[in-house]
Order: structure tokens, then sequence, then C-alpha cells
């Protein structure tokens, strides 16, 4: 037969049958006909097309004859009845086959096409490193297909969430260079996805210098959410690295972003999104400004922790153990208890932050300023007590026991401390219920609610509860188990 001739009738032949079988491409399984016949079997016709391609088609292609580009169709419908028939493991074998370079359709239109659309099938099944990789490579020969750019988005979350720094930092410096120019708030928006998984792997030096490089950029065209963002996550980083200064620079321009909260909340709104959306850029932002007043907070914490309780030294007598509480431990108190008094203050502007404050940040703060004042508490009963006064029985002279009068001594200083203590109560109270009512659960909640059954058992009952490790901003992302062990979805 005339080759020629031969070819003709292969590319007919595939003609033919892709106009057939265009449902599976285009639209539903047509319904069973008036008597009753059953409607074709998706998986039938994709193997049907398998043949016509193993019999005519790859022949033609291994051979780079004319037609070779036409002949590639029966894969394509292949693939396309196979994800019908919800067999979408095969469906991925066959779309691995067109762009197999042995035959020689990975730069055809639908080649093209192909090799974004294979790496979201991989991606929905689980194969992450896999897709990332076919997502790279499709973007890289096809830069500029539609899909590219969006390809590379998806590239910089599944290595991100791979823990592949490298690959992260290559796919968003390829983005920057190919897209950035036309979309320079998406080139900001990976930026800072990359430095939120460096913070969260903990590699505060790597964030630091990830950030140093892109910050004006960011601040150049990224949205407020990034901006806020941003400068939260190189703060925490600089602080982490022992640059107090460093932070508080970065920690004040968040703070300074939310001068205005009700502009603010505008200028987020004003990115659209739905709801949900809307909602989650909202609640980051606000997290983020409340990072930001607990390290200003944190800062004058310090300052207070370093009013230390006067340690006695002299000797163990009655008189000069009074004069002891009645100047230093008197002078210490009267500094002190003002001291902690503005510091809860500098708190108290996470628990007002408008329009909500934030769970994680209210917890927090909440149980730092009830450790002030309950460590205040601790401090003041510790005031030493005479030598004589420590030992048992009568006291000379008098119809009370030593015991009473240590009793006495210590029931004397929990009065005088007993507006204190109740401010501490005040405010782990506050923690353990923004704690039950936004459900998050950490160390600081914690330490609130020991505090509280510790001190008033009877209204505080500890629950001991199974929390999950808090995983930060970082995640690690898991094949399927069923990515390649069933043969049919």
């Amino acid at each position: 037969m005339n080759p020629k001739r031969w070819s003709s009738r292969v590319i007919l032949g595939v003609s033919l049958l892709v106009t057939g079988a265009a449902w599976a491409e285009t639209a539903p399984a047509p319904a069973p006909d008036a008597g009753g016949a059953a409607a074709p079997d998706p998986a039938a016709e994709a193997e049907a097309f398998l043949k016509t391609w193993e019999e005519s088609g790859k022949p033609l292609c291994e051979k780079n004859e004319p037609g070779c580009a036409a002949a590639g169709q029966a894969l394509v419908r292949a693939a396309a009845a196979f994800e019908a028939a919800h067999k979408r493991d095969k469906a991925i074998a066959v779309r691995k086959m067109i762009l197999d370079p042995k035959n020689r359709l990975e730069y055809t239109e639908y080649g093209k096409d192909t090799a974004f659309l294979l790496a979201a099938n991989l991606q929905s099944i689980g194969e992450y490193a896999e897709a990332a990789s076919y997502y790279e490579s499709a973007a890289r020969k096809f830069p500029k297909m539609d899909q590219a750019p969006a390809a590379l988005m998806d590239a910089v979350a599944l290595r991100a969430g791979l823990k592949d720094q490298k690959a992260a930092v290559e796919d968003v410096e390829l983005f920057v260079k190919n897209y950035g120019a036309k979309q320079p708030e998406t080139s900001a928006k990976l930026a800072v996805a990359v430095a939120d998984f460096l913070v969260g792997e903990e590699k505060w030096a790597d964030a630091r210098t990830w950030l140093g490089k892109w910050t004006a950029a960011v601040d150049k065209a990224g949205s407020l959410q990034e901006r806020i963002h941003a400068h939260t996550l190189l703060g925490r980083s600089l602080e982490k690295l022992d640059d107090k200064k460093g932070a508080a620079k970065e920690y004040e321009i968040v703070r300074a972003a939310w001068k205005d909260p009700e502009a603010s909340v505008k200028q987020l709104a004003a990115m659209g999104g739905s709801d949900q959306e809307q909602m989650r850029r909202l609640a980051r932002s606000l997290t983020d400004v409340g990072e930001a007043l607990f390290f200003f907070a944190e800062q004058k914490r310090a300052e207070v922790d370093a009013i230390r309780y006067p340690e006695y030294k002299g000797p163990a007598s009655r008189d000069e153990v009074m004069k002891h509480i009645n100047t230093k431990v008197v002078d210490w108190v009267k500094k002190k208890r003002p001291a902690i008094e503005e510091v809860e203050k500098a708190y108290a502007q996470v628990l007002a932050l408008q329009p909500l404050p934030p769970p994680r940040w209210v917890v927090a703060s909440a149980s730092r300023v009830g450790m002030l004042w309950g460590k205040f508490v601790a401090e003041f009963r510790a005031a030493p007590i005479p030598k004589e006064w420590r030992g048992n029985g009568p006291v000379l002279g008098t119809t009370i026991t030593y015991e009473e009068l240590r009793r006495a001594y210590y029931e004397k200083l929990d009065e005088a401390s007993e507006p204190q203590k109740l401010q501490a109560k005040k405010s782990f109270k506050v923690c353990v219920d923004y704690s039950a009512k936004y459900q998050y659960f950490d160390q600081y909640a914690r330490t609130c609610s020991v505090w509280l059954a510790k001190n008033y058992p009877k209204e505080h009952v500890l629950v001991e509860e199974l929390v999950p490790r808090h995983a930060g901003g970082s995640f690690m992302l898991q094949p399927s188990p069923v990515a390649k062990a069933a043969p049919t979805r």
C-alpha cells in the first residue's frame, strides 16, 4: 500500500474516532435511548482509542511520519475517557505517553495543555513531588502558556510543603523573572510565602536574608496583608536572632499599619474574594498586629522583671527582719506595683485590638499579666521571718504557739497581697475563657489553668487536654496512600 495513502487512512480513522467520542472531553455521558439501551462505556471507549493509537498512531509517530500530531489525538481522547470512567491512574498513564519524547507529541498544542493537566492530576492524588516537577517543567518549556504563572505558584506551594527550600526559591525567582513585571503583587505574595515557610521551619537566618532581599519589593507592590505579614516574619526572625532593636523596628511598622483599624479593614476587604477568604485575610493580619503589640508589651515586662525582690541578708532577729520588711520590701512594693500596672496596659492593647482581638495573643497576653501579678504575690509572701519564729511549741511569756505566730504572720501577708492575687485571678480567667471560646490551647493557656486550679481549686478544676502539637506556619505534605494502590477511582 502507498505510504501516503496509508497515512491518510490512519488520519481519517483517528479523526472519525475523535469526532465520534467528543462527549468524553466536552459533554456528560448520554442517557439510555428510548429502547432502554445502555449508555456507552467511557472505559471501553478509552481502550478503543488506545488500541487505535498502538496499531496506527504510535508507529507513525516513532518514524516521525506526517500525520503524527493528528494521530496523537487518540491519546487525548483516551485520557479524557479514562477520567470520565473515574480511572484517573490510567488517565495519568496515557497523558505521560503524550509527553514521552519518543512519541513526538509534547510540543503540539494539546501536548502543551497536557503538561499542565498532568501536573494537576498528580497533585489531586497526593503525588506532590512529581506534580511539582511537572509544574516546573511545563512552566519552563512553555512560559507563554496562560497556565504557566499559576503552575509556578502551585509549584512554590508544593515545594514549601515538601520542605524543599532550594526548589521553592528557584521557582519564585523564575516567576519573578518571567512575570514579575506584569504581576508584581503575585511576586510579592510568593516571596512572603517562602518567608513563611522559612520561619515555620525556624530557619531564622535564612528568613532574615530572604526578607532582607524581598521586603522592599513587597512594600512596593504587595497588598496590605502581605506587607504586614512580611514585616511580622522579619521581626520574629530578628527577635529569635537576638536583634531586639531590629525586631522593634519591624514590629513598629506592623503596629503603624493598623493605626486606623477601620481604614485597614476596608483596604483588606477591597481585595475581594469570598466571605471566607476575606475573614481569613483579616484574621491573619489581626494576628500579626497582635504579635507586634505583644512584642512591645514583652519589652516592658522585661523591665518589670528587673525589679527584683530585695533579698534579706542580715541577722535573723525580729527587729532586723521587720526593719527590712518596713523599708526595702515596702519600697520594692511601691516601685513594682505601678510598674506592673503599666505593663498590664501594654498587654491590654492586644485585647482592645479592633475589630476583633486575635485569640492567640489574647490568651498569651492575659497569661502574662496573670503571671506578673501571681509572681508579685509569691514574692511578697516570701518575706523572711525571724529565726526565733521558726521553733515549735508555746512562745515564751505568751499564750500562743510558734505555729500560730507563723500562721498569723503569713495570713497578714496574704491579706496584704489579696488585691494583687485577685488581679492575677482576673487575668488568668480571661485567658482560660478565651481559650475555651476559640478552642485555642497552648502553653500559655495551660499556665492559666494550672494556676487557677492550684489557687482556687473549688472554682476551677484542671482538665488535661490532649492537644496536638502546633506546627506553626509550616506543613508537611504526605503522598496519598491510594495514589498507586488502586487501579480505579
